[in-house]
């Protein structure tokens, strides 16, 4: 049998060629090379977070004379889902800071927005604060805001306390951003808490897959808020402005899958090449040139990419919504990418684990080791999921179509 050992198929890269202008490739690759040892060992990723904030990931949107690479939403996606396909876990505790970033570009003369960017530019990156809420369903928006923040006269601050659950990536984040009501006016306001006293680092996330992400519940107790971090809400949207404002959040879910599926793609290579010895009932006397595993590699291999190139088309229509902001294309455009990331989201979830379990048939007894971590692909892929399930999308996209009805306006589209 030819050697094999040193070829790579042409299409199929850990980093795309963006993050390797941007000089990111050698900390992905460092990255994805000891993801296994984080997943068996579960030791945190502060470390490898740290060097990518350095790096500038979490300022890649923002424009070159403020610090960024001025990165276009297209260019965001695709160094999130290198990140994911050297280790989901790591992608993921990105995502809410990169929403602040983008909510923040929207509007950067308001105060509040202007911290936000002005952190990120420094290379720190923002997270979740504690936030009470009266909404009983899951995703509904809250009528009023119940958080409060209290001043201390001999402090000459505001000290808040309460608890953020599902708190992904706070474990990592520098400082935190919310609203609450303040004492002294009984006003709600916005307000930005750095990382301090009263903060806890303690990761209590119990899930299944995406186990280094601190998505467990961030924990505030009399934290301090200088006055000078207390802000006006934003303005009221203007009439006619588009009302699903959480897409952004569901594409990058999305995103961080398909980085999954790429790796995945990339191991079942690897996987192929590292078995022994094949079936007495095979067709060849190495797995590598078994025609049915071969072929099964093959299924892997277009299967990942079906499933990036169809979050590519949402990536493509969010980029649009985007570029539409203060137009008369605005609602339109908005309304075709939360259609679109549904879309996206319904493919995906049902065709990603569906390749994790490929992977392990591909490698048949020698890679169920837990040493290996191989399973922490579906867990990883179920848990990213999960978030918002894609049975919901199923029914609304089938509506849309039968009657026209629209994507609900809270969280999740």
């Amino acid at each position: 049998m030819p050697d094999i050992s040193k070829f790579r198929g042409s299409a199929l890269r850990l980093v795309s060629p963006y993050a390797s202008s941007l000089g990111l490739a050698p900390a992905i690759e460092q990255i994805a090379k000891t993801a296994v040892e984080r997943e068996v060992d579960h030791r945190l990723p502060h470390e490898e977070i740290a060097e990518l904030k350095a790096l500038g990931v979490g300022s890649l949107r923002l424009p070159k004379d403020t610090g960024g690479a001025g990165a276009s939403l297209s260019e965001l996606f695709s160094v999130a889902r290198d990140l994911a396909a050297a280790d989901s876990n790591i992608a993921h505790a990105f995502r809410n800071h990169l929403w602040q970033v983008e909510a923040a570009l929207r509007q950067p003369e308001h105060p509040f927005h202007a911290h936000v960017l002005a952190l990120a530019a420094k290379g720190k990156t923002v997270g979740l604060s504690f936030a009470d809420s009266d909404a009983i369903a899951a995703g509904a928006p809250s009528s009023k805001v119940l958080s409060r923040i209290e001043w201390d006269e001999a402090l000459q601050a505001y000290r808040g306390s309460g608890q953020k659950v599902y708190a992904t990536g706070n474990l990592y984040n520098d400082a935190f951003v919310g609203l609450a009501v303040e004492s002294r006016e009984n006003a709600v306001v916005q307000y930005v808490l750095d990382r301090g006293d009263g903060v806890d680092g303690e990761d209590d996330w119990g899930g299944f897959g995406q186990k280094l992400t601190g998505s467990g519940t961030a924990k505030f107790n009399a934290a301090t808020i200088p006055a000078k971090q207390i802000y006006p809400q934003d303005p009221t949207p203007r009439e006619g402005a588009a009302p699903w404002r959480f897409t952004f959040h569901q594409v990058y879910l999305t995103n961080c899958i398909a980085g999954v599926a790429r790796r995945i793609a990339l191991d079942a290579v690897d996987v192929l090449r590292a078995r022994g010895r094949n079936f007495y009932h095979g067709e060849a006397d190495h797995p590598a040139a078994e025609p049915v595993l071969q072929a099964h590699l093959g299924r892997v291999r277009a299967y990942a990419a079906a499933i990036e190139a169809t979050i590519d088309r949402t990536i493509a229509s969010l980029q649009q919504a985007w570029d539409s902001h203060g137009t008369a294309a605005e609602y339109d455009a908005v309304l075709a990418a939360s259609l679109s990331a549904a879309e996206a989201k319904v493919v995906t979830d049902d065709l990603a684990p569906q390749l994790a379990s490929w992977l392990i048939d591909l490698g048949s007894g020698s890679v169920v080791s837990r040493k290996g971590a191989l399973d922490r692909h579906w867990r990883n892929i179920k848990v990213i999921a999960s978030h918002n399930p894609r049975l919901y999308k199923e029914r609304l996209l089938g509506q849309n179509l039968l009657t026209g009805r629209l994507p609900p306006t809270g969280a999740f589209f």
